[in-house]
Order: structure tokens, then C-alpha cells, then sequence
């Protein structure tokens, strides 16, 4: 659907009301109070644990998840994933990986020997014949393989499509998939979607080396002009999903310089991005002429932008809670392709020179500077609370109450 200004009026709301506060900090519930409450993430989602490539046959590697601990296991060319804590007393499978057959794990401590696929105790080698067998077990998780990401499901509702809790377009099959290693994020993975999204953070992005390198200007901020956002905003919000919604650049304002006022009649200095110096503004609108960048965020936590960061390239990201501190950032760079020699050459080399070292090696390292700044004011000095907001955060407050109304279920701590 694309929102009306009604629709925008009432989700969005007035950032300015959110300014106030005394010196002590007001817990009064927010419009987005849901999204203030999942410190750990959405339940009932899948979410992409690990690369394909890092789990061969007869491995097992321990990821966390939203606070869950698991092992994912590949053996005899079958997937699993289970809890990793033995139900006896609770040790980490992980800490010394057993297998005696391809489809159990035994307990390093006291033979606790489980199925891998349901979780259920088989045996206890040093008690044969225990009448806890087939009565205890473990948790397991639904687990998919698709586009080189092995992807879990965390929750227990009726298990929904993968397709319908990732970005558009990333499973489609003329979509080749380039993906870098994923690493961890000291922040909540809230500042992660948030920084992803925001319009006027691109200001950072000023210094990054794929700008500087480029000699492109990033702006002091994108935003959408005021009382025009229900014509760039697209929302999707069809059952069963994907749900999330998608900016459009075209009727983005972008500033590339602006002034500070001089105080008690000192002069006026005008501050300009660094590589805006010397261009007319004729010259950084033609720089711009045809842009067709569009910037969109899926439930749970996933980002995708078009066209970036060059046209006909994808660029997707998801940001995994961990824990309440830290979050996995997983990013991968998409092409359409029309054959398999052109999936080939994107997936051995093209999307590494055109994408990673573009993107991920190049750009989104700001983003996690970025992030990691904020994560002591939003994880220890009540920021969530304490935040004074400004208008351009209007659109951080759209995707705070999309995603309180739509995110199916809330991850307990």
C-alpha cells in the first residue's frame, strides 16, 4: 500500500511532541512502546544465523540468537539446529562436539546421547536402559538453507514461509547473492535498523573511503520534504508478508551546505561537505540526475537498498540481535543475472570489486562507528527515554510504530 497523508499524520505523528522532558527521565509509555520493549528482537521470525560456507559437511558451529544459545550441526549432507545445553545439568554441546552416529549428539559429561532432529534423549550410555529416554530432550529449531545463508526460525508459532520474513527480491532466482563474512556489532540491534534507515545520517558518510575515493558527495541529510512523505513512502503490510516500507529518493531534499550563525555579531560560517567543495549546484544536481536509490526496512530487521552502491546492484542487510548489547551484522550484495556464467562471475569475483570492497569494506564501517556511539546512551543511560528528537526523526519514529503494530511477537529477556 502507499500511505496517504492521513496515514502518515497519524503513524508518524509530531516529532517535536517527544522533546520535552524534566531533568528526570519520563517512562511514560511511547506510540512505539513495543519496539522499546524488544531489547532482544522479534520472536517468531527467521533470521539468518550463518554463511553456508562456514558450516561444511560434519561440522557444527554455536551461533546466538535473541539470547538463545544454539549448535547448528551438518552431517551426512542434513542440517540441524539445536540448543546448546544438554538437559542434565546443562553444559554447552559446543564446548567439545560429539557424535557417535549422524543423526545424535552425545553429552562430552555424562553420555547424554540425543536426536538431533526432535531433540529427544535416545540413550544414556552409562546408565543403558535410563527411563528417562524418549521422555526429556532438548530444543531443536526449524532450519532452511538458501542463497549460501543457513536461516533459523525463532518461536513457536505455525511456521511461516521464508520467503515472508526477508527483503524482497533476495530469494528470487535470477537474484545472485554475494555475501561477506558477518561480525559482530557492539550496539543493540535497534541502533542498527535505525541507522540504517535514518535519513540525515548520511552526513557520516562524508569521510567514508568508497566517497572520498569516488570523489562523491554525500549530503549533510536526505530527507523527505515536509508534507510529501505519503509520495515516497511505499508501506507493505500484506499478510503473511514480507512487511516493511521503502523510501524513495526523488523527492529527497539534499544538503550540501549550510551555515552557522555568528554569535553577538561575529561572522556567519558556512560549513560544506567535503567533496560538494567547488561544485555549482548545477554541478551536484546533475551529480544526482537519475538517481533511483530506494532504501527500504523488513521486519524483522532486515535492510535493502536498490541501486546501491552502484545502479543495478542490491544491497541487503540484516541486523541480528545477539544480546541486549550486541547484534550480528550480516551483508550481502545482490545482482540480477541471466545465465550461470553471469551468477558465476558475480559470485567469484565480480561482486567483491563492484559490491564488498564498495560497500562493506568501503561505507557501512561508518555505520558501525556510528552505532557502537550511540549503544552507551541507549544501553545505560536510558536513551530511549532521554532522546530529544528533531523533525527529520519523524521517519525513525514511522518505522518505531510500524514495527510496534506489525512485528508479530516480542522476545522476552
Amino acid at each position: 500500500m502507499k500511505a496517504d497523508k492521513k496515514f502518515e499524520e497519524d503513524l508518524a505523528g509530531d516529532a517535536s511532541v517527544y522533546l520535552e522532558r524534566t531533568d528526570d527521565v519520563q517512562k511514560a509509555r511511547r506510540p512505539w512502546q513495543r519496539w522499546i520493549e524488544a531489547k532482544i528482537g522479534f520472536r517468531n521470525y527467521w533470521y539468518p544465523a550463518a554463511l553456508s560456507r562456514n558450516l561444511p559437511d560434519g561440522e557444527s558451529r554455536a551461533v546466538k540468537l535473541l539470547g538463545e544459545e544454539i549448535l547448528l550441526v551438518r552431517r551426512a549432507g542434513r542440517l540441524y539446529a539445536i540448543e546448546d545445553r544438554c538437559a542434565h545439568r546443562g553444559v554447552r554441546f559446543s564446548k567439545r562436539p560429539l557424535f557417535y552416529t549422524d543423526d545424535t549428539i552425545t553429552c562430552w559429561y555424562h553420555t547424554f546421547t540425543y536426536n538431533l532432529d526432535d531433540g529427544k534423549l535416545r540413550c544414556v550410555l552409562n546408565d543403558p536402559g535410563c527411563p528417562m529416554a524418549g521422555k526429556v530432550g532438548i530444543k531443536t529449531y526449524p532450519i532452511e538453507e538458501s542463497k549460501g545463508v543457513i536461516f533459523i526460525f525463532i518461536g513457536d508459532m505455525e511456521l511461516p514461509l521464508l520467503k515472508c520474513d526477508v527483503p524482497p527480491g533476495f530469494l528470487d532466482e535470477d537474484m545472485a547473492i554475494y555475501a561477506t563474512e558477518p561480525y559482530v556489532v557492539n550496539a543493540n540491534w535497534r541502533l542498527g535498523c535505525e541507522n540504517g534507515f535514518d535519513p540525515s545520517h548520511h552526513f557520516i558518510h562524508n569521510w567514508s573511503k568508497f566517497t572520498l575515493d569516488a570523489g562523491f558527495p554525500m549530503t549533510m541529510g536526505m530527507v523527505g520534504k515536509k508534507g510529501s512523505r505519503h509520495e515516497t513512502m511505499k508501506f507493505e503490510v500484506n499478510e503473511p508478508g514480507p512487511k516493511g516500507f521503502t523510501r524513495k529518493s526523488a523527492q529527497w531534499e539534499m544538503i550540501f551546505e549550510s551555515t552557522i550563525p555568528g554569535r553577538e555579531g561575529g561572522k556567519d560560517v558556512k560549513v560544506i561537505v567535503p567533496c560538494a567543495k567547488g561544485k555549482s549546484s548545477e554541478q551536484l544536481k546533475a551529480m544526482f540526475e537519475g538517481s533511483d536509490v530506494a532504501v527500504g526496512l523488513w521486519l524483522p530487521c532486515g535492510l535493502k537498498v536498490d541501486n546501491f552502491p552502484f545502479p543495478t546492484v542490491t544491497h541487503y542487510e540484516w541486523y541480528v540481535p545477539k544480546d541486549e548489547k550486541t547484534h550480528i551484522y550480516f551483508q550481502f550484495g545482490g545482482k540480477r543475472v541471466k545465465s550461470r556464467d553471469e551468477e558465476e562471475a558475480w559470485l567469484k569475483e565480480d561482486g567483491h570489486n563492484f559490491w564488498e570492497v564498495q560497500s562493506p569494506m568501503g561505507f557501512t564501517t561508518e555505520d558501525v562507528f556510528a552505532r557502537e556511539g550511540m549503544e552507551k546512551f541507549y544501553g545505560e543511560e536510558e536513551g530511549w527515554y532521554r532522546e530529544r528528537l528533531y523533525g527529520p526523526d519523524v521517519e525513525i519514529t514511522m518505522w518505531r510504530k510500524f514495527a510496534s503494530e506489525h512485528a508479530r511477537a516480542v522476545q522476552k529477556v
